[in-house]
Parts: C-alpha cells; structure tokens; sequence
C-alpha cells in the first residue's frame, strides 16, 4: 500500500521576483527539482522561500522584508536588484500556502463550560506585496491576502494605516503591522463576532506561516572548504548555514551530547550509499576545544577530512542538513550534488528518498541529467512514486524565466517527461 507522504509547504507564489516575470503559484511535492541551464531561473524560487525565512528568522520589526545583511543566508542586495522590471514603482509579489489546518475559535455555553466551533477547515496562503521607495529605499508591505478554506482578509495600506476587509461579511477592520509583514487587528470598542473571527483567523494563519518558514532550511551552491581543525564553543546550531559552516558544530554537538550518535551513524551510513567513505568521526583534541574531523575511505584507511578532494567536504552538510532537519522542515538546496562524480550525485536521490519519508520537504535546483535518470530508475522500482516528485523545466527567454512542470509518464515499463533531452533519460 502506498503511504502518502504529508507536507507542510504546498505551494510557492511569486511575482515580479527576480527571473519571475508575471504571478505564479509553483506546486511543490515532497520532492521538488528545478531543472535547467546556467542562470535559467533556477533559484529564483529557492530564493523567494530562503528571503521570507530569513525575514521570520532575523527580522527585528524594522523591515518588511530581509534581503541583505551580514546575518542573512541568501545576500539578494537591494530591492531594485531583485525586481524584475527593475523599477521602483513595481511592487513585488511573495507567498506560501501550507498543508491543511483546522481552525477553531472558542465557545461559552450557558452552563460556563467552553466549547470549540470549527471556523475554518481547509489549506491556508499568505501572499504579500512589497514596495520600495527610490529615496530611502525602504521596502513596506502593501497588501496582503490571507485565505484560509474559503475565508479570506484582504489588507491594504491607504497612507500609514491598513485596512482590512473580509469576503465573509461586509465589515472592515483597521490593523497595524507589528514586526516584518505580520500584522495585529485593532480592538474596537464593541468589537462584533466577526471581528473576533477575523482575529482569529489572522492571529493563526500568521502563526502557521511563521513556524513553517522558520524550519526552512537554506544551503547555497558555495560550501566553506575544510579546516584542518575545528573550534567549538558550546553552541548547538539549530542548522547547517547558508555555506555548511555550522555542519561540523552540528556532529561534535552530537558527540558530545549522546552516546548513541544517531546522526553520525546516518551519515555514515549515506556517505557508503554514495560510495565515498565507510565513516566519518569527530574527535577532541586534547582537552582544547578543538576537534579533528577524519573520513573512513572504502578501503579502510582514515584521513583528516581535509587531505581529501573537495567532494566529500562539500556534500558533508547537505547530509547533516538532511539527517537533522526536524519533521515538518523544507530544506532549499542548491546544487546539491556540487564537486561529485555523476554516479554519487545520481545515488543522492536515494537519501532524498529517505529523507522525505520523515515529513522533510526538499526543493533542489540542478543541471544534472544524472540526477533526473535516478528519479526515473526509483519510479519504475517504487521506491518514490509519481506523488512524491514535481520537475520543473526553467529555461530563460525573452528576458524572462519560463517554468514547465514536466509530465512524467510511464511507457513500455519506462517512465519519460515531455523534454528535450527526449528518451535517453529514461
């Protein structure tokens, strides 16, 4: 029997971000990938998701949206280099829809004891709308959309204040915006029923958006190079970083937390499936706070991590992202498979596989054909079905980015897509 495999992020919405020219909403599996050529658009959408985290993650309530400081994963720059068109007077277009949620608001009986109403019952979506200015260049939101099943808050600024109408009723509401692009319903003197329903409504659904970007993960393309030692202060990092440089922090928090070392022996675990090494371990210096970090080869012999090629060092945080991520995470790789021959990079869509059957949401960029062979060859195995997997074909023209999710069929006991590439894929 197939298990249907839960998520928490369902879609992505973009607009006018980066190589995405016009709205759209990118469907996303337990196991999405992003395919094309160099500077496609590939990781305009892994960008768009890391840039709503990392305003969740960092954000101070000063600024709607994080884009560019010395604490953030993805360095975006400024408004005006991430806007498509390129014009300040363009707002830009950002949002989420997570898994399915029930929404109850309480209820006093005559007799005092509380009960609880279904309000909503349904997926729930956050889209914001951003705008800078050209003399100060400070980014604000001008209008958010929250739905939750069929209920829906429009929020939109009209001076400094910001209006919010319902499709429920006829009522409107003046809110604040009380950090990033988070906002608080007014009370009012007499506020009605709906009024407190709409407050519910808000307060829940921007709660649920926030823990779900909170646990999404982002490692980029360019991962830091081995040290020779590692220094540890105590710390337990909840990640890997944006370039792997918490991965060893991680391993040695581990080592010496627990005596099972779970995570280490799942490492090891994937880094023989890759068929790079039999083992790594972690080991103290002395009685310093430095720790050596050797690799167990196939044959046997053990090495400090870095005498050997860049390969394992740069796929070791991509494992420990994926062994860590809690339940209910969205980990962003991009190019996951950076530095590896093409026959470990295919293997990696086997912890992929892994990894997604612990409620771990994956989206990955890539120009691997290997990679898109794999998923193939685990389909016509089972061990991923066609539920489990979205590709998205990005290709670049007319200055835009042109995103195709393709079909995968089944034919003659292969499975193909609609791409250019044609049947050698299969």
């Amino acid at each position: 029997m197939e298990v249907k495999i839960k998520m928490s992020i369902r879609k992505l919405v973009a607009k006018n971000f980066k190589g995405i020219a016009e709205h759209l909403e990118f469907d996303l599996a337990p196991l999405t990938i992003f395919l094309g050529q160099n500077s496609s658009g590939k990781s305009s959408c892994l960008h768009a998701l890391a840039a709503l985290a990392q305003t969740v993650k960092l954000g101070d309530g000063s600024r709607a949206l994080v884009l560019d400081d010395e604490y953030a994963q993805v360095h975006l720059g400024r408004f005006i280099e991430i806007v498509h068109t390129k014009s300040y007077k363009d707002p830009m277009e950002l949002g989420v829809w997570v898994g399915d949620h029930v929404l109850r608001k309480p209820v006093a009986s005559k007799d005092g004891k509380v009960t609880h109403e279904k309000l909503a019952d349904g997926s729930v979506s956050a889209s914001y709308t951003f705008k800078s200015t050209i003399k100060t260049q400070e980014i604000s939101v001008s209008r958010a959309v929250i739905v939750w099943a069929s209920k829906e808050l429009i929020i939109e600024k009209s001076g400094e204040l910001y209006t919010v109408s319902s499709n429920q009723n006829n009522e409107k509401y003046r809110a604040t915006l009380t950090g990033n692009f988070f906002f608080q319903l007014e009370w009012m003197v007499d506020p009605t029923e709906e009024f407190f329903d709409a407050y519910l409504m808000l307060r829940n659904a921007q709660d649920l958006i926030a823990k779900e970007l909170r646990a999404t993960l982002y490692l980029g393309p360019f991962r830091i190079s081995p040290n020779r030692r590692y220094a540890y202060r105590g710390a337990a990092p909840n990640e890997v970083g944006a370039q792997g440089e918490s991965a060893v922090s991680l391993l040695v928090s581990e080592h010496l937390r627990s005596k099972k070392r779970d995570h280490a022996l799942q490492i090891c675990t994937w880094l023989d499936t890759l068929g790079l090494a039999k083992g790594v371990s972690v080991s103290r210096v002395g009685k310093s706070d430095l720790f050596d970090v050797d690799i167990t080869l196939q044959d046997g012999i053990e090495l400090p991590i870095a005498d050997l090629g860049y390969g394992i060092s740069q796929i070791l945080p991509v494992l420990v992202q994926c062994s860590f991520a809690a339940k209910g995470s969205t980990l962003l790789f991009e190019q996951p498979e950076l530095h590896l021959h093409p026959a470990a990079g295919a293997k990696l869509m086997h912890i992929f596989s892994d990894v997604i059957k612990k409620k771990v949401t994956i989206l990955a960029e890539t120009h691997s054909p290997d990679l898109i062979r794999e998923i193939f060859a685990m389909l016509r195995d089972k061990t991923i079905s066609l539920n489990d997997v979205i590709i998205y074909d990005v290709c670049r023209t007319g200055g835009k980015s042109v995103y195709k999710k393709l079909e995968i069929y089944e034919e003659d006991g292969a499975f193909e897509i609609d791409h250019p590439w044609g049947k050698g894929l299969s």
